[in-house]
């Protein structure tokens, strides 16, 4: 049982890798694709806000891209709600602005349900471990008898949770010249 656990414990940090090797995998075959009117980005400019702005091209240009950022999405089988304020629904960007653009690859679930695995393992080791304890003179081992029943069932729990939530794949792109 212990030879289960450290084994167990010792897989975490490559599952942990496993999502970026292949995101690294996926860019450099995908190679760089242009960006038109219609498609879903993903556009980081800093000098306009930190965070990345996510939308639909509605129109673009040599100056400026113009993003719809209220489109119809789904998580977890309930539609997301429109932008409320239709001002901040769409988005002028300057593409002088733009130090990187992705666009969306479609739907993924591979690194999510990766994710979720790890992180359930971890919380459900972590929670039937310390849960089990005796309340008089706790000891490591006590901990360890509940650990890899909590691994495997927060595995599997986490694993279900992350397919669910999905993500989205992002593909490098470029502006057309």
């Amino acid at each position: 049982m212990k030879a289960l656990f450290k084994g167990a414990i010792l897989a975490l940090p490559l599952l942990a890798s496993a999502p970026a090797v292949l995101r690294a995998q996926a860019t450099g075959q995908a190679g760089v694709r242009p960006v038109s009117v219609g498609s879903r980005v993903r556009v980081f400019a800093p000098s306009l806000r930190r965070d990345r702005y996510v939308g639909r091209v509605d129109s673009l240009d040599a100056n400026e891209m113009v993003l719809d950022t209220a489109g119809v999405r789904r998580r977890l089988g309930f539609e997301l709600g429109p932008v409320l304020v239709e001002s901040y629904r769409r988005v002028a960007i300057r593409t002088s602005a733009i130090e990187s653009i992705e666009l969306s690859g479609g739907r993924t679930t591979r690194s999510a349900t990766l994710k979720g695995m790890v992180i359930g393992a971890l919380g459900g080791a972590l929670l039937l471990g310390f849960g089990n304890l005796p309340e008089v003179n706790p000891k490591a081992k006590d901990f360890f008898k509940g650990a890899p029943l909590g691994l495997a069932l927060g595995a599997g729990v986490g694993a279900i949770v992350g397919f669910a939530l999905g993500g989205e794949k992002w593909v490098p792109a470029e502006l057309p010249r």
